[in-house]
């Protein structure tokens, strides 16, 4: 309890430094007055493409799991969207934990199964981004900095993907690694050690069908083409004169914003990279920041009250699933 109070506080703490920094000489009768004239009823849209851009996460997802077991499309959305309001809710990413607990329990699979497919689609969302990345290089003139720090991020997704392949392909090393790593940990915790990264070899084993790997990256074309509607229609919300692909600018900053500093409900992050996005094609700060506020609330609003909601359907709230899912993460199964 006491550590989650403590990761709390550094994340709020973190949160409220970048956005004192995105505020940094915004003119606030001007940001008023942009979001004033803003046009709202894009919520509408933007809220439907959001849920839709989540429902093909979650079938996705559903492919990364087959290896695990075939699983109906409506517990994965109901996972997906509780995982992602407790992203939302709490710190330091805790709702990926909770996702795969989630789906755990309603499946009766191993946590630690589903949770390796997690990781396995958190990169496969690096690769995705890294191609939108790519694309924007094509069409804007970014400054070296950004250019090298993109090849860099390649880099690192790339190492962790050919360790995960191994770890699939060599699945009895990891296993004899894990025991013996496991010898050297006290009482219990090396026989949970060794558990748990057996399960989570077993999550990997989607790295080895080719089928489904096209699958995976035909749902992420989809998925992300649908951010990018949304994003596209929260522009048109604001009519700032900006050419076709400050959406496809936008979302690479943006994800990459709330996957580099993952505050409390991204709050501060997710100002500063469209601060920053925004910036490029010359919108001044305290439009883009009023920009920031209607696109956040585009995200935020939806993904949470689904989220809440499917943990009221199941008579759950949201410290319940937090305590379990903390307390089964150390007892896999």
């Amino acid at each position: 309890m006491r550590s989650r109070a403590w990761q709390l506080a550094i994340g709020v703490g973190f949160g409220v430094v970048l956005l004192a920094l995105a505020l940094r000489g915004v003119d606030l009768p001007r940001l008023r007055e942009t979001l004033a004239h803003a046009n709202y009823w894009y919520l509408l849209p933007t809220f439907a493409l959001t849920v839709l851009a989540f429902y093909v996460r979650a079938v996705r997802w559903g492919v990364l799991l087959r290896t695990v077991k075939s699983i109906p499309s409506g517990s994965l959305f109901s996972a997906t969207m509780i995982g992602f309001a407790a992203n939302n809710l709490l710190p330091a990413r805790l709702g990926e934990f909770i996702r795969a607990w989630a789906i755990g329990r309603s499946e009766r699979i191993s946590r630690s199964a589903a949770f390796a497919t997690v990781v396995v689609e958190r990169i496969v969302d690096v690769f995705a981004l890294l191609f939108f990345f790519c694309l924007a290089l094509l069409l804007h003139p970014f400054a070296e900095s950004v250019r090298r720090g993109g090849w860099i991020m390649l880099g690192v997704n790339g190492v962790l993907l050919v360790l995960l392949v191994l770890a699939e392909r060599h699945p009895s090393r990891v296993s004899a690694f894990s025991r013996w790593a496991g010898g050297h940990l006290p009482g219990k915790l090396g026989a949970r050690a060794h558990t748990l990264l057996d399960n989570f070899v077993v999550g990997l084993g989607v790295l080895r069908q080719g089928p489904a790997i096209g699958w995976v990256v035909v749902y992420s074309l989809v998925m992300y083409g649908l951010t990018l509607a949304s994003i596209q229609t929260c522009l048109m919300a604001f009519h700032f004169p900006v050419p076709w692909y400050a959406s496809i600018v936008l979302l690479v900053s943006t994800s990459l914003g709330i996957i580099v500093a993952p505050t409390p409900g991204y709050v501060g992050a997710m100002q500063v990279a469209c601060v920053w996005g925004l910036s490029l094609f010359g919108v001044d700060k305290s439009q883009a920041f009023s920009f920031s506020l209607y696109y956040h609330a585009s995200q935020f609003v939806p993904i949470t009250l689904l989220g809440l909601w499917y943990l009221a359907r199941q008579g759950l709230s949201l410290g319940d699933v937090a305590g379990a899912a903390g307390k089964e993460a150390s007892e896999p199964a």
